[in-house]
């Protein structure tokens, strides 16, 4: 486990994050945020971590990820919100406030990601709304508007804070948008598990990147019924290798916890102790390269399933022994066989 020294874990929250308002009956709403906090501050974890600040993300910062055309359409569709719900697609909604949220959310990110690659913080634990990876560089899609993760690893390697980022999304919807911006640039390094066949029907495991930055692209596509053993074979058997071999200054996780048993939107058996053993992994890899680790919260939309997983990776951010899930173990099912899947994207990628 890591040093003493890098248990200064920075934690991302603000009431602006809550003003999205999706709709009724929207899985994606501001109760997850107070479901998360409230058992964070009921654990004293929220005064164990360093509060971090929000900001908005100025318009540089913003188009370093995304197109001018994106922005643009953004800020209309925030004037048109003004008076009345504004939908992008069935599923995603721009409401009054959403845009301010989204831009606080992104600078907020930005601001964490530069004090861990600076070595000011050991680690980040960002709890923003919207959440961001499904936004590619030129739409906005699947709950997300503007994708904050990579906003801030583009910041980071723009500002030569880091010479090399690694994404891991371990959200159970493959991260298209964080693909789609970063495919062809090999500073960056985005590995992403996901349920497959599942929305938004991207992230094959031919996918590897494009030009100088083929192989920086890693896709692991799990059929439905994996849990704790096959999220943590990934690991074991390709992620943390493919990390390690990468030497990244710095590891961004795309957390999303809708690969747990309890999630409504997915078909994954993940349990509360299975997101601390994947934390743990994180934790280790990252201390033996020496370089910080920060969380951003994508997905999971049953509450007290994410605020208990969202705790197991803090804990494991702050040094602390595990505890008890209340939610429990997935329930007995078989074991999937995903043998050929690692073996494939071993080949792929030479590890």
């Amino acid at each position: 486990m890591p040093d003493a020294s890098r248990r200064r874990v920075g934690l991302l929250r603000d009431p602006r994050f809550q003003d999205h308002d999706t709709t009724a009956n929207h899985p994606e709403h501001p109760q997850r945020l107070v479901a998360i906090e409230s058992l964070l501050r009921d654990a004293g974890l929220i005064e164990a971590c360093l509060p971090l600040k929000s900001r908005p993300a100025t318009d540089a910062e913003i188009l370093r990820a995304h197109d001018p055309a994106l922005l643009a359409m953004l800020e209309r569709s925030d004037r048109f919100a003004q008076e009345k719900h504004v939908f992008i697609d069935p599923d995603t909604v721009i409401s009054a406030h959403s845009l301010d949220a989204a831009r606080y959310a992104a600078g907020g990110v930005i601001d964490a990601a530069r004090s861990v690659a600076a070595g000011e913080l050991g680690g980040a634990f960002c709890l923003p709304r919207p959440p961001g990876h499904h936004a590619t560089r030129s739409q906005a899609m699947g709950f997300c508007l503007i994708n904050h993760i990579a906003i801030a690893a583009a910041d980071l390697l723009e500002s030569g804070t880091a010479k090399r980022v690694a994404i891991v999304d371990f959200d159970v919807h493959h991260g298209n948008g964080t693909q789609d911006i970063f495919y062809a640039n090999p500073q960056v390094l985005y590995i992403s598990t996901h349920q497959s066949p599942h929305y938004p029907g991207t992230g094959a495991a031919a996918d590897v990147g494009a030009g100088a930055a083929v192989g920086t692209t890693l896709n692991l596509p799990l059929p439905a019924g994996c849990g704790d053993r096959e999220y943590l074979r990934c690991f074991d058997e390709v992620i943390l290798p493919a990390v390690r071999r990468y030497e990244p200054s710095i590891i961004l996780v795309s957390a999303g916890f809708d690969a747990h048993w309890r999630d409504p939107l997915a078909g994954q058996d993940v349990s509360g102790a299975g997101y601390r053993a994947i934390a743990e992994r994180l934790d280790t890899v990252a201390s033996d390269l020496g370089v910080g680790l920060l969380y951003m919260l994508e997905g999971g939309y049953d509450l007290e399933a994410i605020a208990w997983a969202a705790r197991h990776c803090l804990d494991v951010q702050l040094g602390l022994a595990a505890v008890e899930d209340v939610v429990g173990p997935a329930p007995p099912g078989q074991s999937v066989d995903i043998d050929s899947l690692l073996r494939e994207v071993r080949q792929q990628h030479g590890l």
